[in-house]
């Protein structure tokens, strides 16, 4: 019936497992792997796992030998001098074979298996055990087969041990019958609870959700933010703050059936494989609307846990007892035992720390102990998310801190408002992305230079017309700003403009010479604006290069002209004036550029000035120098002097233009 080789690998993995190579769970798991695969050993299945190296092999081949040396070579009776306890191994192991020889190994040996003996088969008739899925404080959940309706199913056992208990059994009882009554998507259907007549033997079984805990699924988002050095936000953080969500509207659920979970944490959420989200772990549920005597179980000194500072610390582990819950996520007001405090806006809390992690990585407390821990919840703030992730969105951070407040009365008044202030935040994101999409599609077909510039002038989004217009690829333009691409004789104006736009100001019709990646430049006509709700500028460039060479090809014409020359745009404004002008009447071209013509014209004559003005631009023709007008100029320092005038209209792209030849004469006779 024994079989050698079988008895061999038993005893390393008893070996590995009593010299703390392996815990309790790997040893359990190793069992599960090694009795699928025949053609390894359960050493070899030990290191494929990654929990023995060839080192420690080596140590347990040695102690293996050591042990069945000191037995006169008999594997079995060197079992049965290292009593372990088999009910873990057995309950993980399909193949039959392996099974009767470790239950044959407990008829010949003092090992024992009656523990992991499943609830009694009466009551297991038509439910097929298929392993050991997880073990808990006082139960133990099986993955089990349905014989009568095919399908495999969750079994929630009251553990032997804790059986004898009548609150384990109460609270067992409570349990089942607490999640049963709690009809959700999110939460588990129980379909029976059965007994014993004793109570030696409770279980309850439910949908088997196949997934992972949520934990694990933050964790691996982390892992990969890390190793890609990605953004802080990104589409698996939104799916996970849309899991986030549902998990609000579960508990928010609960709350409506007056029940609360007062242990949540990512290892009891369920991520499943086809997109469900499951809050698991009701144990700890309390009705607030129970009588007195059911109340009496939430004190169970058997299960008080006092800790120790020298104890390492477990975040994640369950505290049971007076302190019910989970320290790292557990509200001050559990932390301080003070149960009369506990309500719904306790859960509030341990969602927020939920939030933490999944912005973080990491609950919001941690520490060497569980005593260290409980101090930091009750006395310590939380490190800012921002400050441990840049990027991570203000907005989310003030709803995760807020909901993480010592005093609850400061936290959201329900799950349903945390939900709904995170399911805000994803909407507005998912309006601003589409807003960015449909300027981008915008952004590409316009010709013109389309930019977002921040307030510090880095291009965070151009088009495609800046490649065509001056050279530059959009990642070219992603590690440059705008000071970058005006050039250097244009700054202090760029300066004074950005000041009047971040002041709320609109510029308008300003204009760059901006240079080209090929070092040449080319003159732009500038508008911005800054952006409605956003800390960022919008601004349109309009290529004027032509026009510009135009103007200055005018320039130099006027230049060369004998006489002061003058031009006037459609609304009598002085554009372009030369140098003999500027001697003529003593003011420096910028004191005249943009002014009204009236600057030239006698005091006595300007009120009347600008209508001979619009009476010529309505019915412009030219005017010949000497056409017998009395006519005076008035210099910057009030002088006043006989002049002869030559008008000429041009019509140009930007409408017509007065060319006005100014020319000094001598005392008229009249005048003196």
């Amino acid at each position: 019936m024994f079989d050698l080789e079988t008895d061999k690998n038993l005893l390393f993995g008893v070996i590995a497992l009593q010299s703390d190579l392996i815990d309790t769970r790997q040893f359990v798991d190793a069992c599960a792997l090694w009795s699928s695969r025949k053609s390894m050993s359960l050493a070899e299945v030990l290191i494929q796992q990654g929990w023995l190296n060839d080192e420690d092999r080596e140590h347990v081949e040695y102690l293996l030998q050591r042990r069945i040396a000191k037995q006169g070579g008999d594997v079995r009776q060197s079992l049965a001098a290292a009593p372990v306890d088999l009910k873990l191994a057995l309950a993980s192991i399909n193949d039959e074979a392996l099974r009767q020889s470790i239950l044959g190994l407990e008829e010949s040996t003092s090992i024992t298996t009656a523990d992991a003996v499943p609830p009694s088969p009466r009551l297991l008739e038509r439910i097929t055990l298929k392993g050991l899925h997880s073990t808990g404080g006082i139960g133990q959940v099986w993955i089990a087969h349905d014989q009568i309706l095919g399908r495999d199913i969750a079994l929630k056992e009251l553990k032997a041990d804790k059986a004898s208990s009548p609150r384990n059994r109460n609270r067992f009882f409570r349990e089942a019958q607490l999640t049963g009554q709690l009809e959700h998507p999110g939460i588990v259907p129980v379909y029976e609870y059965a007994t014993n007549d004793d109570g030696s033997r409770s279980y309850y079984t439910m949908r088997f959700v196949k997934g992972r805990t949520l934990t694990e699924v933050i964790r691996a988002y982390h892992e990969q933010r890390k190793a890609d050095s990605g953004a802080a936000v990104s589409s698996e953080l939104i799916r996970l703050l849309n899991d986030f969500t549902s998990i609000c509207q579960t508990i928010a659920y609960a709350h409506s059936r007056n029940v609360i979970h007062r242990d949540l944490k990512g290892d009891n959420v369920i991520i499943g494989d086809f997109g469900e989200v499951i809050v698991l772990d009701w144990g700890l549920a309390k009705r607030l609307d129970e009588n007195p005597v059911e109340a009496e179980f939430e004190s169970d000194p058997e299960q008080t846990l006092v800790p120790s500072d020298e104890v390492p610390g477990n975040s994640s582990g369950t505290m049971q007892g007076e302190k019910l819950g989970t320290p790292a996520y557990m509200a001050p007001e559990q932390a301080t035992g003070q149960v009369d405090l506990i309500d719904k806006r306790t859960d509030v809390y341990g969602l927020a720390a939920i939030l933490y992690e999944i912005l973080v990585g990491e609950p919001p407390f941690q520490g060497k102990s569980i005593v260290e821990i409980l101090n930091n919840v009750i006395h310590s703030l939380p490190q800012r998310p921002t400050e441990q992730i840049p990027g991570i969105p203000v907005e989310l951070e003030q709803v995760c801190l807020r909901g993480l407040a010592k005093d609850r009365n400061e936290r959201q008044e329900s799950a349903s408002e945390l939900a709904y202030q995170v399911e805000g935040w994803i909407a507005e994101r998912a309006e601003r992305k589409r807003t960015e999409q449909e300027r981008e599609r915008f952004f590409n077909l316009s010709l013109d230079l389309l930019a977002i510039v921040d307030p510090q002038g880095g291009l965070t989004q151009t088009n495609p017309a800046w490649e065509t217009m001056l050279g530059w690829s959009s990642s070219d333009l992603k590690e440059k700003t705008i000071w970058q691409i005006v050039h250097p004789d244009g700054h202090q104006q760029l300066a004074h403009n950005f000041e009047q736009i971040l002041a709320g100001e609109s510029l308008t019709a300003v204009e760059y010479r901006c240079i080209c990646k090929d070092d040449s430049y080319r003159w732009v006509l500038w508008n911005a604006q800054l952006m409605t709700g956003e800390p960022a500028i919008y601004i349109v460039g309009r290529d004027i290069t032509d026009r510009k060479q135009t103007e200055q090809t005018f320039q130099e014409l006027l230049e060369s002209a004998p006489d002061g020359m003058v031009i006037v745009n459609n609304l009598g404004q002085i554009v372009l004036v030369n140098a003999q002008l500027e001697r003529m009447f003593g003011y420096k071209r910028e004191e005249m550029l943009g002014q009204p013509i009236e600057i030239l014209v006698p005091d006595e004559h300007r009120a009347q000035h600008p209508a001979y003005v619009a009476q010529f631009l309505a019915d412009p023709a030219c005017r010949p120098m000497a056409a017998g007008l009395r006519l005076y100029g008035r210099q910057k320092d009030g002088q006043i002097f006989p002049a002869e005038i030559s008008l000429s209209p041009v019509k140009t792209e930007q409408g017509l233009l007065v060319s006005c030849a100014v020319r000094k004469v001598l005392a008229r006779q009249d005048d003196k």
